[in-house]
């Protein structure tokens, strides 16, 4: 399971950092707020959403792979591969809500 919360790890770094910074600049860029603790929070809200989208199907797989037994999957590719065509595309956004208010 390392290799699997690596991935996670970086993907939730890269795209917090840079969904911060995005919303933040563009909410400063329309004068939709001054640079404060309003602007701060609401960027930083909008970084999680984002940081979820893109993370959650890394940390479904992961869960997945870390807790499945020894001979259950070949890989946490074959893992996804599996969910995929056993559960369909919204098998990669189970837990979304509490993953958003996490990140959020």
């Amino acid at each position: 399971g390392c290799m699997p919360n690596i991935t996670r790890n970086a993907i939730v770094n890269c795209a917090e950092l840079v969904t911060y910074d995005i919303i933040k600049e563009l909410i400063l860029k329309y004068d939709l707020m001054t640079d404060n603790l309003p602007c701060h929070f609401t960027a930083a809200f909008g970084a999680g959403f984002c940081t979820t989208i893109v993370a959650s199907p890394v940390d479904v797989v992961k869960t997945r792979f870390m807790n499945s037994t020894a001979s259950q999957y070949r890989s946490a590719l074959n893992c996804a591969l599996t969910m995929l065509t056993k559960e369909g595309p919204k098998a990669f956004y189970k837990g979304f809500v509490p993953s958003f208010l996490r990140l959020g």
